[in-house]
């Protein structure tokens, strides 16, 4: 059976990617950027690397779907638990008088 590779010049590629998006993360930390800015661009550039590690350096780019589904599976679940976290933070103000709050 004939397995499908990815060619060095890819890894070589991507590793470059990688280096230069942690650059452009390190010269956003010292961007006057308003708001929350900062933390959008931020996580943006960090799910782009995380994605790039995790599609060529994990090979899941040449996987079967089982592995597909199985990181949908855990994106869900983190996603899920993200939301939790956020709707109790979001409203603990929203009762007055509340103790330990």
């Amino acid at each position: 059976m004939a397995s499908r590779v990815i060619s060095p010049s890819t890894y070589v590629t991507v590793c470059v990617l990688l280096v230069l998006l942690t650059g452009l993360t390190l010269a956003v930390s010292f961007a006057p950027l308003p708001g929350v800015w900062h933390i959008v661009v931020g996580l943006t550039i960090g799910v782009v690397k995380a994605s790039l590690v995790v599609l060529f350096f994990m090979h899941v780019l040449l996987s079967d779907r089982v592995t597909w589904l199985v990181i949908l599976a855990a994106c869900v679940s983190v996603g899920i638990l993200f939301v939790l976290t956020l709707t109790d933070y979001l409203t603990r103000g929203m009762v007055p008088n509340v103790p330990g709050h």
